[in-house]
This record gives C-alpha cells, structure tokens and sequence, in this order.
C-alpha cells in the first residue's frame, strides 16, 4: 500500500493547485498525522517553515524579557502582546498544516484557526507600530480611534477568509479575491505608522537602521506573497515541487524571516524610546481592546467552524 496519494485520490479540498503527488490519506488516526511531520509528504515543509520560526520568537522573546519592564509600561505590554501573537501565528499556521489532511472538516477547521492567529497578529502589530514605532505626529493625528478601526478591519478580515475557505474551493478567483483584498486592506491598514514614518525619514532625509529595518520587512513580505499568489514556480513546473520548493513554502520562509525583522525592529524602537512624549493608551483601554477582539473571534469562529463540520467528512 502507497504511503501517500496523488491529486486525483484526495478530496477537493485538499488538492493545492499544480502539486500533483505527496498527498496523505484522509480518516487516518490523529497520531498518524502528528507523527508524519517526521516523513517527506507535500505539507511537511509547510509545517517546519513555521514550527522553526515559532521556536525562534519564542527564543528571542526570553532574550528581551529582562530588558523590559512589562508592569510598569504599557509600550512594553503592547510589545508583548505582539511577540505572543508572532508566536501564536507560527505555531496554528504549523498545526493547520499538520492535521488539514484528516477530514474536509478537519482542513476547514484547521484554516480557520489559523486565520485568527494571522488576525490576532496583525491587530497585535498594529497597535505595536502605531504607539511604539510611528513618527508622533501620526500618534497625535489617530488617537484614540486608531484601534478601533483596526478592530473592525480586522475581524472584516478574519470573516472574509473563514467565510472563502469554507464557500470556496482552492483556485476559486471569488476566494482568491475575497482573500487578496481582505488581507490587502488589513495590512496596508497595519502598516500606515510605518509608511508614514519611512516617508517622513526620507523627507528629512533621517532614514536610520530601525526605518531599513522596517522597508526591508515590507519588500520580504512583498515578495513572498508574490510566490505565494502566483502559485510561482510550481505553475511551470507541475509535479516537480510537490515536496520542497512550491510557492507556498518559499512565501513561509520568506514571511518568516519578514515577520521576525520586523519584531527586532520595534523591539529597538521600543529601547530607543522613539517617542519622547509618546501618547499611549491606557490599561483599560488596552485590555478593552484585547477582550472586544477575542469575543469576536469567538464568535466568527464559532459561525464557520459550524459551516465546516457541516460538510462532514
């Protein structure tokens, strides 16, 4: 008996565009798909591409841990916040990846969790640049309904892309649109502080090592999502990337090594006290932010994943 299928044996669900082989077979036990992250299949670089980065901001979040002081300081918080959600991120994009293959339940199920780690990390690093790392002027200028939009925008997204996973088979252009222009939306959103501040330092002709920092997270980002959305190079060559070397891998790697530039980057913003008179919100408002955020998600995730186990098997 072959260990692993080929694209025509696999529910629809689970077939990625142009990766023919390298499938595993559905309705096996939990243990076999925990313990096939240790064998070569289609998704087992998927997973380590975020199992290791998971690890590593765990190891980077200990060597600043004494350098902050996380009671007294909201900017420290809010950077905890953040280097929790970079954690929280890697880990349920791994385990999506590790047990998607059981069920067309389990694979919707799987996404959508994953989904919400992506949302929790971008609100998470929103509120981290526009209070820690954006010029004061934005500060000033989007205070103190700055999070509040970005709330809205990102549950709009966590929906938008439970709703596509669940509606839509993968290759669908209403999916693929649904998710491009939610995740667009989001992270450009996200990333007003910095753009405002990479501009203002080119003007002033100030551009230091923290803004390169930040234009180097962008232009990574950028380009994996490239490979990611051209579905680049497996589209020329079909079958030959199944295992190691599809886009989706190459947009890990790339988001990864993104995500983590962009943690030193305000963890040195966070040191240099870039704000000098910095406006921040309270601890009340931020634990309002955080508790409004996750009854949210409770309740999108509970609305989809219902959809999915409807689908049943």
């Amino acid at each position: 008996m072959r260990r692993f299928l080929t694209v025509d044996e696999v529910p629809d669900a689970h077939k990625e565009p142009f990766v023919l082989t390298g499938y595993r077979p559905p309705h096996r036990p939990w243990r076999y798909y925990l313990m096939s992250m240790f064998s070569m299949h289609n998704e087992t670089m998927s997973v380590w591409t975020h199992l290791i980065p998971s690890i590593y901001v765990l190891y980077v979040l200990k060597t600043y841990f004494d350098d902050l002081d996380y009671t007294g300081d909201v900017s420290a918080r809010l950077f905890l916040y953040y280097g929790t959600s970079n954690f929280t991120l890697q880990f349920l994009s791994a385990c999506a990846h590790l047990l998607c293959s059981r069920s067309v339940a389990a694979h919707h199920v799987a996404f959508t969790i994953d989904y919400m780690g992506i949302a929790f990390y971008m609100y998470s690093v929103t509120l981290a640049q526009g209070y820690i790392s954006s010029e004061p002027s934005f500060t000033y200028a989007v205070h103190p309904w700055f999070p509040w939009v970005a709330l809205l925008i990102n549950c709009l997204y966590f929906a938008a892309n439970a709703h596509s996973h669940v509606r839509y088979r993968r290759g669908d252009p209403e999916r693929a649109m649904l998710q491009l222009c939610s995740f667009i939306m989001m992270y450009l959103f996200g990333t007003l502080p910095i753009i405002h501040r990479i501009l203002s330092d080119a003007y002033n002709g100030s551009v230091d090592d923290v803004t390169w920092m930040y234009v180097r997270h962008i232009l990574l980002l950028a380009t994996g999502g490239f490979f990611h959305a051209s579905e680049v190079p497996q589209r020329f060559l079909p079958g030959m990337c199944d295992v190691i070397g599809h886009g989706h891998q190459i947009f890990h790697v790339l988001g990864s090594v993104s995500v983590l530039t962009e943690m030193k980057a305000v963890f040195a913003d966070l040191q240099n006290r870039r704000h000098l008179d910095p406006i921040l919100p309270t601890d009340l408002s931020v634990t309002t932010y955080f508790i409004v955020l996750f009854a949210s998600y409770v309740y999108i995730a509970y609305v989809f994943v219902r959809k999915a186990l409807s689908q049943g098997s």
